[in-house]
């Protein structure tokens, strides 16, 4: 919980605003805003939400409950619906208001309940705790004789007429007067009363909060309400329900829910929001009956119904298929699918363990996968490595000795840390040309990385093994030398990933992390893929000076002078570690994280948080993706995300169709562009490019430069157009 003063308004604001921004799955303050002053449209009814926002929030910050989920209004939305449900049944007074304030207490303690329980199902409490909440108070109501039942709204006009006068009517009278479609208008109406509002007004307003907000929240709110309003006229069903009484809320707030909330918005999450639409109608016919016995209103009871069904079921699952759970959630339906297109682009073939290749130097693929000797039906997924001259030979002299060969007796090293679960050594070294078909596989070593991930290396050098059963191994250490061992003419590395510790198991297929290929004298970078005959590879071997520069500890911090636009600025990043033990650059001057990742290979950036104008952005951006080791010229592209780099109205349309087509791009590009040395350099510069596309078309483009040196970060240097951005970083 903050301390001052400043800190502490801006909790207990964003605690308010959090509030009504959370009934639409949302924590965008211009919505929260929006709808706070549509709540208001009837003033008692507004200020009767309000307080229940205001001491559902205090009562929890004096129970302790945790300030972050106060913050986002998680113990507040409930107790808002209640709170404005009563300014809409009961005739304000204080004995309303206390009332109100017993009520958010119960409904805090409901929150924390119900939250408990379907946590365990890992499905939302959603509206639950209110429509607990509100039956319990409007039960107990008809035992409070001093409470009296409101008549406001039956005489409109009047009320209208002590509000604002003349005007005011008038003004209710024309926008009652516009020519708008019957359905459009209970959509509208319908939206007005999610918040108890039931005027033209109301809805109209969040309805422009909700398209400004999201696009696809908007877009899915009338697909659902046309949905619910068709299969009841279909039906025959009961229409003034949705006339008069608005329920079509239900259809609205399931239809953002499962088609771009909780699920990854795509064509089969807008048609599971389509199919929800009968649900709901029954849940309304069905469960109506029921409420109606003790004269208790529905609300928003069918819509919590059907999406803790729904989720349930899909937590479910045999196979996710194409419908996919939203994982991290961002409170935004764009931001959610645009990370998840992000994420699927750059890690769509990261696997669990990183498999790197096990030799120093650079060595050549002689037989990849399918191979044309050996590596055939259960046993083609393996690869055989040796070193090669310019020439392409593998031996020196006549090649008539195992000692000719470039690669026998060179070091062979562990692909990945785990556990020796298998070997075989004491069989000798075969003559050139010669092969042991008995001993197939020669000396060995099986590894186990994981369940069902294991890793065999063969035909090793007699009593060169440097491990024993049951040791456990990190990547990169020394196992053995290659040999000539088994089913080998001549000296080579056999390599294969298995699913079980037996020595010459079938093989599955399983890539190789990173690595780099050299064709002539140009090098092109591999990610989590397959190398291919006749390619010769490098593993990419950290260089101290780029580790040193990226190697970002928690508490570290990097301050800078900044210059843009010819003024001159002084500023920090922290390294900071947050609950989810997620390492971020954090700037408290603009309350922005760039949040990133260094698994020793490569350093690169996955989320961005916060101020798109900060330094911190177009270091996130001009930094997308280093690695740490150096190959001269060498490029390495990447994805960028779509959401916070483009702007304009090409986002604003590509956001309407962004679940079925996506047209915008961005790409990442860097490479080395000097050094000193190559062995140990101590000054490397990078330049880098991040570009925007429409299609083919550029529609935004900004060049970076990064300049190391002194085992650090030296300048970082962002230009677009007419803006240039030159950080110095001080040692």
């Amino acid at each position: 919980m903050p301390s001052n003063p400043s800190a502490q308004f801006k909790f207990w604001k964003s605690s308010i605003l959090g509030s009504y921004s959370q009934v639409f799955f949302s924590d965008n303050s211009q919505l929260a805003v929006l709808v706070l002053l549509a709540s208001f449209s009837d003033p008692v009814t507004g200020v009767c939400g309000l307080m229940a926002v205001v001491f559902s929030n205090v009562f929890s910050k004096f129970m302790g409950f945790n300030p972050a989920f106060i913050r986002t209004g998680t113990y507040g939305y409930n107790a808002l619906l209640v709170g404005l449900t009563m300014g809409v049944f009961f005739k304000f007074g204080w004995a309303l208001v206390a009332l109100i304030f017993v009520a958010g207490c119960l409904t805090v303690l409901l929150t924390v309940w119900l939250a408990s329980l379907t946590a365990a199902y890992r499905v939302p409490f959603l509206s639950l705790p209110f429509i607990a909440g509100v039956w319990m108070m409007l039960l107990s109501a008809r035992s409070f004789g001093v409470l009296q039942l409101s008549e406001r709204g039956i005489y409109t006009f009047n009320e209208l007429w002590n509000m604002g006068g003349p005007g005011l009517v008038s003004f209710y009278q024309q926008m009652n007067a516009w020519a708008i479609p019957f359905v459009a208008t209970v959509y509208i109406k319908s939206l007005g009363a999610i918040f108890f509002q039931y005027n033209l007004f109301s809805g109209l307003l969040i309805a422009a909060g909700l398209l400004a907000f999201s696009r696809i929240a908007f877009s899915l709110s009338v697909l659902g309400f046309l949905s619910g309003y068709l299969f009841c006229y279909f039906v025959q069903g009961n229409l003034s329900e949705l006339d008069y009484s608005y329920i079509g809320f239900n259809y609205i707030l399931t239809a953002i829910a499962l088609g771009s909330f909780f699920l990854v918005p795509s064509p089969r999450s807008y048609a599971l929001a389509i199919l929800s639409a009968p649900l709901i109608a029954l849940f309304i016919a069905a469960l109506g009956k029921i409420t109606g016995t003790w004269q208790l209103p529905l609300y928003s009871l069918p819509f919590s119904l059907v999406v803790i069904l729904a989720l349930f079921a899909l937590n479910n699952r045999y196979a996710t298929g194409k419908l996919n759970l939203v994982q991290y959630q961002q409170y935004s339906p764009e931001k959610n699918l645009y990370a998840f297109i992000t994420g699927r682009e750059r890690f769509n073939k990261d696997t669990y363990f990183h498999l790197h290749l096990p030799f120093y130097g650079e060595w050549n693929v002689s037989q990849g996968h399918e191979g044309k000797i050996t590596h055939r039906e259960d046993w083609k997924y393996a690869w055989d490595f040796v070193v090669v001259d310019d020439t392409g030979k593998t031996f020196k002299l006549l090649g008539k000795e195992v000692t000719d060969f470039f690669c026998y007796n060179l070091p062979v090293l562990a692909p990945a840390a785990g556990y020796v679960v298998n070997l075989v050594d004491g069989i000798d070294d075969n003559a050139i040309g010669d092969v042991n078909l008995g001993d197939n596989w020669g000396n060995s070593i099986v590894i186990k990385h994981g369940d069902y991930v294991f890793t065999q290396l063969s035909h090793l050098k007699k009593e060169s093994l440097k491990v024993k059963l049951g040791d456990y191994v990190c990547k990169g250490d020394v196992l053995a030398a290659c040999g000539n061992s088994g089913r080998s003419p001549e000296p080579h590395i056999h390599f294969q990933v298995q699913a079980n510790a037996l020595v010459g198991a079938k093989t599955i297929a399983y890539p190789f992390a990173y690595y780099a290929d050299r064709s002539a004298d140009a090098y092109s970078f591999h990610s989590f893929a397959y190398p291919t005959e006749g390619q010769h590879l490098l593993p990419p071997r950290s260089t101290p000076l780029l580790a040193s520069a990226f190697h970002f500890i928690p508490g570290m911090k990097l301050m800078f002078d900044e210059e843009r636009g010819g003024k001159k600025t002084t500023g920090s990043w922290e390294v900071v570690v947050d609950a989810l033990n997620q390492a971020c650059l954090y700037c408290h001057q603009t309350e922005s994280a760039a949040y990133f990742s260094n698994n020793g290979s490569l350093h690169y950036f996955t989320s961005f948080a916060g101020n798109k104008q900060s330094a911190l952005y177009y270091f996130y951006l001009g930094a997308h993706k280093i690695l740490l080791s150096y190959f001269q010229d060498m490029e390495l592209t990447d994805h960028l995300p779509i959401e916070g780099f483009h702007r304009g109205i090409a986002k604003l349309a590509q956001d309407f169709i962004a679940p079925f087509y996506v047209y915008l791009h961005s790409e990442y590009v860097s490479r080395f562009a000097s050094i000193d040395t190559i062995q140990t350099p101590a000054h490397v510069r990078i330049e880098s490019a991040a570009v925007a596309r429409a299609g083919k078309a550029v529609r935004r483009r900004i060049d970076f430069e990064l300049i190391l040196g002194e085992n650090r970060l030296m300048k970082f240097i962002a230009k677009e157009k007419d803006l240039c951005i030159a950080l110095n970083f001080m040692g």
